[in-house]
């Protein structure tokens, strides 16, 4: 087991510690609680990476049955789950939740929020903005943490080769421009201007998602990706990417030295601490959507805590709830960011603020949700085509318009198979 990783696990148990020994004011004492709680759960990592090796202790005497939760459209999990009955809900993305939001499975937490007093003053603004979106204005889930990313630069190889460092709330286009700056070379001697772990294909979602383009029309019936502003946004990647200003090697050419620039999740501050000890690096925000500078579209809650409508326990659940959201979880810093800023300030001695500045974009959930009418199986397709039509396109074989054009009518084609009966 390497340093770093004992280091988290020994923080971990003496977390545990001090908070099974505190007692929030407004919290009754836990050991004093008793029953069973059912908890389904969509991802057991993310569950026992959070609060799941924590309750039990803290709750002594209550009996906590875990329940997988199988994969599969947001249809299919919210059939298991009203199955199941389940006390708890986690869900793994905002689709599944707002799904079971609509067929009325899921308790309103205002009143017990209202009687309890339990203060989400602390919690970041966004997230509860976000919530209540998504929600439709009620208090149905609340989340302890989120996941966010960060640009981060080499400042040492801008300075080296002139050029102005990344700032905050800079489009994708201009991070590409920005990218280019750097010299081209061979081998070991080559310096990308970005590093991004995943294919052309993944690069282009990403985008599209910033920029609020829509791989579908409002009917959900036809693909529009021969729009002119689907047109400029694979043109500027497929460029970038066949002027090889773009690395996406497995290898992490960042930590090496070798990339300018690389997106990254808090988790990498400390990879960079152990591995990348030589550089010296800063990091600004995500990239934004290009007319609307103020949104970051890499955030996002994977752990939103709900009870189930028809809970056994719906009082001892809210327990539970008030627990995992609360300031005692919030101090044991984990992975991903807490909700209760006031406890990720900062990681090893570097401002998280990037992570935070920017509001959530609800452009993804809204988008995730239409494409519950899209088969299931039309997905995949349509990535294999992109991917056909990419790798054409940067061997020479097709100019992006012929590309995109193809990828539209082929595409179109594949739709209207899958949806055919």
């Amino acid at each position: 087991m390497s340093k770093m990783k004992r280091g988290r696990l020994t923080g971990l148990l003496t977390g545990i510690a001090l908070v099974v020994s505190s007692c929030s004011s407004d919290t009754p004492e836990p050991d004093k609680l008793t029953g069973t709680l059912k908890i389904a759960v969509m991802n057991q990592f993310s569950y026992y990476g959070t609060a799941g090796k924590i309750l039990p202790f803290y709750f002594p005497n209550i009996t906590f049955e875990m329940v997988d939760v199988e994969h599969g459209s947001p249809d299919q999990i919210a059939e298991q789950i009203d199955e199941l009955k389940p006390d708890i809900v986690t869900f793994l993305t905002p689709a599944d939740y707002v799904t079971m939001l609509e067929r009325g499975s899921l308790l309103d937490l205002s009143s017990r929020i209202k009687r309890d007093q339990f203060d989400l003053d602390p919690v970041h603004p966004q997230v509860v903005r976000y919530l209540k979106e998504i929600s439709g204005g009620g208090t149905f889930g609340l989340a302890p943490v989120f996941n966010s990313t960060a640009l981060y630069y080499n400042i040492d190889l801008f300075n080296q080769y002139g050029v102005p460092y990344p700032t905050d709330r800079m489009s994708w286009e201009e991070l590409y421009q920005l990218a280019a700056r750097f010299p081209s070379g061979e081998g070991n001697a080559k310096v990308y201007g970005f590093r991004y772990y995943g294919g052309i294909n993944s690069q282009l979602s990403m985008v599209a998602h910033a920029e609020h383009l829509s791989y579908y029309d409002a009917s959900m019936e036809n693909l529009q990706m021969n729009t002119d502003s689907w047109r400029h946004l694979f043109q500027t990647v497929m460029d970038w990417n066949k002027k090889g200003v773009v690395d996406t090697n497995i290898t992490d050419l960042f930590i090496e030295g070798r990339a300018a620039m690389t997106l990254g999740s808090p988790e990498y501050i400390s990879v960079l601490k152990e591995k990348g000890k030589e550089i010296n690096w800063s990091i600004v925000t995500t990239p934004s959507n290009s007319k609307d500078r103020d949104f970051n579209h890499s955030i996002g809650l994977n752990d939103i805590y709900t009870i189930h409508a028809k809970a056994a326990s719906p009082d001892l659940a809210w327990e539970g709830l008030k627990f995992v959201n609360g300031d005692d979880i919030a101090k044991l810093q984990f992975k991903s960011l807490s909700t209760r800023t006031s406890y990720s300030r900062e990681r090893e001695g570097v401002s998280l603020e990037p992570f935070y500045k920017l509001n959530f974009d609800t452009f993804g959930t809204f988008e995730s949700l239409r494409r519950r009418g899209v088969p299931a199986d039309f997905p995949n397709s349509l990535n294999k085509l992109v991917n056909q039509k990419t790798e054409a396109v940067m061997k020479g074989t097709l100019t992006p318009n012929e590309a995109l054009e193809q990828i539209q009518n082929e595409g179109q084609l594949l739709l209207r198979s899958a949806k055919a009966p």
